[in-house]
């Protein structure tokens, strides 16, 4: 690999160097040039930090904060010998803009994996941060529910009142999942009308609590007047001890199908009466 002369590394060494300090075998200090003269007349860790003069000393790297004004430096040490005598050369390096630049880094590499794990239009878990789920955390619990959802009617309301409304159908079941949230209990959009929510460390009971309140939750949501009736057809199915994930997963994706014409059914027998 071919370094340019504006590199990260070539600038570090080149532009933010931040001094050079030569002491004796004691610590005492020889040289001083402008940028490491406070060595010695402020408090700095120094004393505690620097290592001792040794014959045959390669470099050592450690750390050096000056506390006047916060600045912290990487100091590189080597041991030489002149005249019989054993010096040390320090390199001063500061650091300083390099910590808030790793800081930034970590941000952004922080909030790159939030999108990446995340859908954009509710904010919940993803596919891909299900399938990844799937293949590790979720085929390891000694109790497992998962419910999956389809929501009803997307289609129609995109093509009748335009994406605009679709897109606010989808938040509206997402915030009915969001109502259920917790540190087991994991909701996922996983399609544009499909949704699914894995519980674990849960029972049959608990599951069937969980459903009801997140039904009554769904329930409170269209009580607004904003135009948005949302439906979704649930199925759950539960796994013990010993479970297989897919055939968990193959029979709530059945159950849901049911569900979505028991839905219909309904829907079709009012409509008849």
């Amino acid at each position: 690999m071919r370094l340019n002369a504006d590199s990260a590394i070539l600038r570090f060494f080149r532009d933010d160097i931040g001094g050079n300090l030569i002491t004796d075998a004691s610590g005492a200090v020889v040289y001083a040039d402008e940028k490491s003269a406070f060595i010695g007349k402020e408090k700095t860790n120094w004393a505690a930090a620097c290592p001792p003069a040794r014959e045959g000393q390669r470099s050592e790297a450690w750390d050096l904060l000056r506390q006047s004004d916060g600045k912290t430096y990487m100091v590189i040490t080597s041991t030489f010998s002149e005249g019989g005598e054993l010096f040390q050369i320090h390199h001063l390096v500061d650091t300083s803009l390099y910590m808030d630049l790793f800081r930034d880094i970590t941000d952004y590499s922080k909030a790159l994996k939030v999108e990446k794990e995340h859908d954009g239009l509710t904010g919940l878990y993803n596919k891909g941060k299900f399938m990844e789920l799937k293949t590790t955390l979720f085929r390891t619990q000694n109790a497992i529910v998962v419910f999956n959802m389809d929501v009803n009617n997307l289609k129609h309301m995109n093509d009748t009142y335009g994406h605009e409304a679709g897109d606010r159908l989808i938040k509206k079941a997402a915030e009915s999942l969001k109502r259920i949230e917790a540190r087991n209990v994991i909701p996922f959009r996983v399609g544009g009308d499909e949704f699914v929510v894995v519980a674990l460390h849960m029972r049959r009971p608990e599951a069937e609590a969980l459903r009801r309140k997140w039904a009554e939750g769904l329930r409170e949501l269209n009580r607004v007047e904003d135009g948005i009736e949302c439906e979704i057809a649930c199925g759950a199915a539960y796994g013990d001890a010993g479970y297989d994930l897919e055939a968990v997963l193959a029979e709530a994706d059945r159950r849901m199908y049911e569900d979505k014409l028991a839905l219909k059914a309904a829907k079709a027998g009012k409509a008849g009466r």
